[in-house]
């Protein structure tokens, strides 16, 4: 099979499962895809390319490895040559806005380590950052979701690594406002009418409890959910917050999304096509 930087790493394991061992021997970042769960998850999103940048290692390292086990490399010669001249570089207004120190810094490792989700932080933060000014997110992974979310509500980003940290820039880009959400898909509905939405199902109606789940399982539990879910069938999920990461990925899928936040720490979800 023919791969380049644009594969992704979901049709690499479905054509030989020793690519999973292949990659995660390249360093422990991909040690995740030892995961079965995990991997159900993180394999179809994500491109070789991605994973290089995830990973802080050379697309070459991946396909290198991955020819050692019966990939072929397509177009190897054009491959290296893009990966030395693209070199990451942020655009001219956020370099503008670093290089003259309008920089606001939010740390939040300190949150991942306490096994917290640092998402409302964030978005709380940015909020508070002035217009022109970037906020750096100082982070030990390239916040991929986070950047999605971002890039939907008119947010420019820039990732660099600097020894065991990663620093993510995000500006504001006037005039670029975008829905936070699809309002054909995601809705916010009171609990009547929640109630009434699942009586619209009956016996179509499969439920999962995630409250007491560790970061990323409630995600993962889910979407897994989904996946088995019989055509006609909603999914109603018990949840402690309203999964943001999980949202974009579930508009991708066209899937409806009801929402009732009754109290803090008590979300109900009704996940349906």
């Amino acid at each position: 099979m023919k791969i380049n930087n644009q594969t992704k790493i979901s049709i690499i394991l479905k054509q030989n499962n020793d690519a999973i061992e292949a990659i995660a021997s390249i360093n422990p970042h991909f040690n995740k895809l030892r995961n079965p769960i995990l991997r159900k998850v993180l394999a179809p999103r994500v491109t070789i390319a991605d994973a290089a940048r995830i990973g802080k290692c050379a697309v070459s390292d991946i396909l290198n490895k991955l020819s050692t086990i019966g990939f072929e490399i397509e177009n190897e010669n054009e491959i290296k040559t893009k990966e030395v001249s693209k070199i990451n570089q942020p655009k001219d207004y956020i370099a503008e806005a670093i290089n003259s120190g309008k920089i606001k810094t939010l740390d939040v490792r300190p949150v991942l380590n306490a096994g917290a989700d640092p998402f409302n932080s964030i978005m709380q933060e940015l909020k508070k950052v002035p217009d022109g000014f970037v906020l750096e997110v100082i982070n030990s992974f390239e916040p991929t979701p986070l950047i999605k979310i971002l890039n939907k509500k008119g947010y420019e980003s820039f990732v660099k690594t600097d020894g065991g940290a990663v620093y993510t820039y995000f500006l504001k880009v006037i005039g670029s406002e975008k829905e936070e959400y699809s309002t054909e898909l995601v809705f916010k509905i009171l609990f009547d009418e929640m109630a009434k939405e699942k009586v619209k199902f009956s016996n179509k109606l499969c439920e999962v409890d995630v409250r007491d789940l560790e970061m990323p399982l409630p995600m993962v539990t889910i979407l897994n959910e989904l996946e088995s879910l019989p055509e006609g069938h909603a999914l109603f999920v018990h949840h402690k917050k309203i999964p943001q990461y999980l949202l974009p990925e579930l508009e991708e899928r066209q899937f409806k999304i009801f929402i009732t936040e009754i109290e803090e720490g008590n979300v109900k979800l009704l996940i349906h096509k």
